[in-house]
């Protein structure tokens, strides 16, 4: 039986289930991991929820805990929280996961001070499982965003000047930015680097979106040819 709000392509809630519940497997063991972090960066106030990879694990961990709920109990407000959920999580976790990586076989030390560089089955835990999950449930699971690129622009928007904000707040308490280079960047620079991110969050939704439009016309093609061959 499928869900309420599932795609055509999901072949079952059970099938929907057991992801959700493999990805909350995922972001628990990531999550075990965090407090053995040495990074000093991390102490004081905020601890490892000032770096943008432990929100986006919690935002990842709350959209399965939704869609989990949502499968269990086959409640269509629960589904829709769960792409609305999606809609934060997911750009964001693809885009530290390009960049992180990107910058991890540049040079890993603008990432990590020197001797505090993660293992790697962490390392893949916190930049690349929660990215993977997501796509996972996005493009095989779930109904198409309810979004344009207008919208996710503003919306990526009040998340990117949020995490300012907050970084900001911890700064005025502990005295450093989670990343360093903040350290030396002018506020201009913070505005236009929000800004920036936001429009490479936007198009990222919307390419996103495309992608899973593109999935569902092909699947819909191919299940029409198939119950016409049946008849």
């Amino acid at each position: 039986m499928k869900s309420a709000s599932q795609r055509p392509v999901a072949t079952s809630r059970v099938l929907s289930i057991a992801i959700h519940v493999i990805g909350l497997l995922f972001f628990a063991l990531s999550f075990s991991q965090v407090p053995k972090g040495t990074n000093p960066l991390r102490k004081g106030f905020g601890g490892p929820y000032k770096f943008l990879t432990i929100i986006a694990l919690l935002l990842s961990t709350i959209t399965f805990v939704i869609g989990f709920l949502a499968d269990v109990l086959n409640v269509q407000p629960l589904f829709k929280a769960k792409s609305y959920m999606s809609l934060c999580a997911t750009p964001v976790e693809l885009l530290i996961t390009i960049f992180y990586w990107t910058l991890y076989a540049i040079d890993r030390t603008k990432l990590t001070p020197p001797g505090h560089q993660l293992p790697l089955s962490h390392d893949l835990g916190l930049h690349a499982v929660p990215t993977i999950m997501l796509l996972v449930d996005l493009l095989i699971l779930s109904p198409p965003w309810p979004i344009n690129g207008r919208t996710a622009f503003v919306l990526d928007l009040a998340i990117a000047f949020s995490y300012w904000g907050w970084i900001e707040y911890c700064f005025s308490i502990v005295g450093w930015y989670p990343y360093p280079g903040l350290t030396l960047a002018s506020p201009l620079k913070k505005l236009v680097m929000c800004v920036v991110w936001a429009a490479f969050l936007a198009a990222t939704t919307v390419l996103l979106k495309k992608l899973q439009e593109k999935i569902i016309a092909i699947t819909d093609t191919t299940q029409t040819a198939d119950s016409s061959k049946t008849k």
